[in-house]
């Protein structure tokens, strides 16, 4: 792992599963957390993609001054942002896309939980097939990611994984 890695995906792609099970030897940061208790209360869609362009800069900033560099590697599980704001990428960050198995993938995000996960339930199926396709233009264009997996585990679909 680099000093800041970036966990990309679809919504539903197990990226909050795979980012607790790495977790313990890294420190991990969500964006949804973060901006969680801004947007989640009043369901706002507008500006998230713009406010995770943002945050992406502001994550660099802290965790890529020079006065930081002791500190132990960041997992910053990103969802959904922009390739613009993540590329180019310095030395010291690599970007993981985890992007399920299509039908695997469709069948995580409608078992998501109506309560918990990192973001409860997501119903924009529309919006979400428009980023799994997006992301996998990302591998078609050989964009400097590389591609994860998280297991299939069938007892995990509509679980909040600890």
């Amino acid at each position: 792992m680099r000093r800041l890695t970036w966990l990309v995906g679809p919504p539903g792609a197990g990226k909050s599963t795979y980012a607790r099970r790495v977790g313990r030897q890294t420190r991990v940061v969500e964006f949804t957390a973060m901006l969680g208790p801004l947007v989640d209360p009043l369901r706002l869609r507008r500006g998230v993609l713009t406010a995770n362009s943002h945050l992406v800069a502001a994550v660099r900033a802290v965790e890529l001054h020079p006065d930081n560099a002791a500190c132990p590697p960041l997992l910053v599980v990103a969802g959904l942002v922009p390739e613009s704001a993540l590329f180019p990428l310095s030395d010291a960050e690599e970007v993981l896309l985890l992007l399920p198995d299509r039908a695997r993938w469709e069948t995580q995000l409608r078992a998501r939980p109506a309560h918990g996960g990192s973001s409860g339930q997501y119903d924009d199926f529309s919006y979400s097939r428009q980023w799994y396709e997006r992301f996998e233009e990302w591998l078609e264009r050989g964009l400097p990611i590389r591609r994860v997996e998280v297991p299939y585990d069938a007892l995990l679909l509509g679980a909040v994984v600890a």
